[in-house]
């Protein structure tokens, strides 16, 4: 029994394991094992998500480097915003990853996003605020301008433009991103300009990185006037084409206005090319004054060229067919306001008070009226200015001076007369011409005051200063409340040199001539001279603007001669003439005000020739107690061309910015009340002189 049993061992250690189980399974029921449990999970296993590292709170800048964590060998798509750049990663061994985005749009929260493309799965986005450089327009040639840059930037941004010698500007960006500013401190010359931009509330406070450098040009001396060859003046008929040619600089932009009472318009627009220009155009009927400035590519505007009158008839009537009883008129042309070219400034109407002589891109507290003014010209072409200047002084000393003595002289003498015949004179009317001068003479003492007894009190003196300057700085509208106080401080100064000049001639000129000396006198009622000046140039507008000035006269000692006192008188026109008039051609050699400094130069030196020839011409009106009178009494040969000397300039200084011809209307008025002044002056006189001696 144990042999059996061992052999049967010994047979089962020699079968091979299979055979084994075979055979187990074959001796074995089929019966359910029990399962073991096992460990291995089922499926493929999710990779770990990817990350984004922190990008910083401040502004980002472009190529922005992103970069963060993710699972071993996991590729990536990273991009950020609408329509920017987009890059691609795969993570490394280590887990990192980076890439560069080359674009992005502006914005205080632009998204950050990173996508896995194996699973899909996707990072926690991140947010940047991201604020590119500003541009500058300009063309590929550089960019020629007055000073004026511009370009686009983010809507409502702060834009700081900054030149290569230190100049800057700053300018807020509108709604549609457009900004633009003027770089006033830099001279006509090359320059470089680079511009940075510092974004609205929501963005970090800090600047964005500098835009390209732009090359630019700075011209900011204006062109000469164009002159129109042809047409002279002339007529034809509304619809029928007018066309102009003339000459200019070449590359500059030219608009032919056609001006009448009711306004101007544009007639018609060229480019000068080789140093010729033509257009073509029409008006509706009427007639109308036609010039043309010029604008060169920097923004420079000319003055106006020489001025031809055209008469634009109505168009002949069209025959009605028989077959048409009636026909629809035609409507009357009216001509279309061209498009200025992309770059420029628009020309201003000829008949536009002019602003100042700053220019386009020259802001309001540079440009004043009193920076307004043209240096005098003497050359052939400008014989037909000089000659209107002499009519217009001519038409002054018939309608307004000799008038206006005329009636002084007849009030004053009446006034003597009955007074004499309150006295009981019977024989008044009958004296001679001395004794009627001599109660003129009486009548009018004091006219200017009854300071004029004592010498000057500083502070009277002072105070009637600071008036007078106000009311001089009143009589022209200056376009920035900044600008009053320097043009105040010119006019001062202005102010003080002619007085100062009218007591010094008198004081060097009394010892020689009249052999007394002469007292410096204070004199406020002049100060009714001066506000009428203004009151009267800001009423018909003058630009321009007449102005008076004199608050300090001098005395001379009882019974000093006519002759004496009239040769002293002289001196003291001339001399405030002459400053005057050196004023006005120092205007001419002073450069185009560009900033605060220039700007007040042209204005003081405008501001004396203004003071100096308009106080010489009201001080010769041979009245009261104003200068001329003296001069009148001395020698009437030499009042008249003293009068017409210093009203022939004092019209050449008006009549290049004419506003009174400019506005018809005030004009008519001017002329109707000169004439008023005129006749009636001679109705007293002929009544006093006829119909009073007849009435007694």
């Amino acid at each position: 029994m144990l042999c059996a049993l061992a052999a049967v061992a010994l047979a089962l250690t020699l079968v091979p394991a299979g055979a084994t189980r075979a055979s187990a399974e074959t001796l074995t029921p089929a019966a359910p094992a029990p399962s073991a449990p096992s460990d291995t999970p089922s499926g493929t296993p999710t990779p770990e998500p990817p990350t984004i590292d922190d990008l910083g709170n401040g502004l980002v800048h472009l190529p922005l480097t992103v970069s963060g964590r993710g699972a071993e060998g996991d590729h990536l798509e990273i991009s950020g915003g609408s329509g920017s750049s987009s890059c691609r990663a795969t993570v490394g061994a280590d887990g990192g990853w980076d890439c560069r985005l080359t674009s992005l749009p502006d914005g205080p929260s632009v998204v950050i996003r990173a996508v896995s493309l194996d699973s899909g799965a996707a990072a926690p986005t991140r947010r940047v605020a991201v604020l590119s450089a500003p541009s500058i327009t300009a063309p590929d040639g550089g960019l020629v301008t007055g000073g004026g840059i511009r370009g686009t930037a983010y809507p409502g941004a702060t834009v700081t433009v900054r030149a290569d010698n230190g100049a800057t500007c700053t300018f807020v960006a509108d709604s549609t991103g457009a900004w633009g500013c003027v770089l006033g401190s830099l001279g006509s010359g090359a320059y470089t300009v680079a511009a940075s931009q510092r974004g609205p509330r929501g963005f970090p406070n800090e600047s964005s990185a500098s835009s390209s450098p732009v090359r630019i040009t700075v011209d900011k001396t204006a062109p000469a006037a164009p002159t129109i060859v042809s047409p002279g003046s002339g007529s034809v008929r509304t619809g029928e084409p007018l066309t102009f040619n003339g000459t200019g600089e070449t590359g500059a932009s030219i608009g032919v206005y056609a001006g009448n009472d009711s306004g101007s318009s544009v007639l018609c627009t060229a480019t000068v090319r080789a140093g010729a220009w033509n257009c073509t155009g029409s008006m509706p009927p009427g007639k109308y004054t036609v010039s043309a400035l010029q604008t060169d590519p920097a923004g420079n505007v000319s003055a106006a060229s020489n001025a031809v009158v055209f008469t634009f008839t109505a168009p002949a009537p069209i025959p009605s067919s028989p077959s048409s009883p009636s026909k629809t008129p035609q409507a009357t042309p009216t001509p279309a306001v061209p498009a200025v070219p992309p770059g420029t400034t628009p020309a201003p109407s000829p008949n536009a008070p002019q602003a100042g002589r700053g220019g386009p891109g020259v802001p309001d507290w540079v440009g004043t009226p009193f920076t307004t003014a043209s240096a005098p010209v003497v050359t052939a072409a400008a014989f037909p200015g000089w000659l209107r200047s002499i009519i217009l002084a001519v038409a002054a000393l018939l309608l307004l001076a000799l008038p206006a003595r005329l009636l002084a002289g007849t009030i004053a003498r009446g006034r003597a007369e009955r007074g004499e015949r309150r006295r009981g004179s019977l024989f008044g009317r009958n004296r001679s011409a001395a004794e009627l001068r001599e109660s003129e003479d009486r009548l009018s003492v004091g006219a200017a005051g009854t300071d004029e007894s004592r010498g000057p009190n500083p502070w009277s003196t002072a105070a009637a200063l600071a008036a007078a300057s106000a009311l001089v700085t009143l009589s022209s509208p200056v376009g920035d409340a900044a600008a009053y106080l320097r043009v105040l401080v010119a006019i001062t100064i202005a102010l003080v040199a002619v007085n100062a000049v009218w007591v010094l001639l008198a004081r060097w000129t009394a010892p020689h001539l009249a052999h007394s000396h002469a007292r410096i006198v204070f004199r406020p009622g002049m100060l009714i001279v001066v506000a009428a000046a203004a009151v009267a140039s800001r009423l018909f507008g003058l630009q321009p603007a007449v102005l008076f000035g004199l608050i300090l006269g001098i005395a001379l000692v009882e019974g000093t001669s006519r002759v004496a006192r009239g040769q002293v008188a002289a001196v003291q026109l001339a001399g405030i003439a002459t400053v005057g008039v050196l004023a006005w051609l120092t205007v001419g050699i002073i450069p185009e005000p560009t900033g605060v400094v220039s700007a007040f130069a042209t204005e003081l030196a405008n501001s004396l020739s203004l003071l100096g020839l308009g106080t010489a011409a009201i001080a010769l009106i041979p009245v009261g107690g104003l200068a001329g009178r003296a001069v009148f009494q001395w020698s009437r040969l030499v009042w008249l061309g003293m009068s017409l000397v210093v009203y022939t300039l004092l019209f050449a200084l008006l009549l290049p910015v004419a506003s009174l011809v400019e506005t018809g209307e005030n004009l008519i008025i001017l002329v109707i009340a000169t004439l008023a002044f005129a006749v009636l002056s001679v109705c007293v006189w002929m009544w006093e002189r006829f119909v009073e001696p007849a009435r007694q």
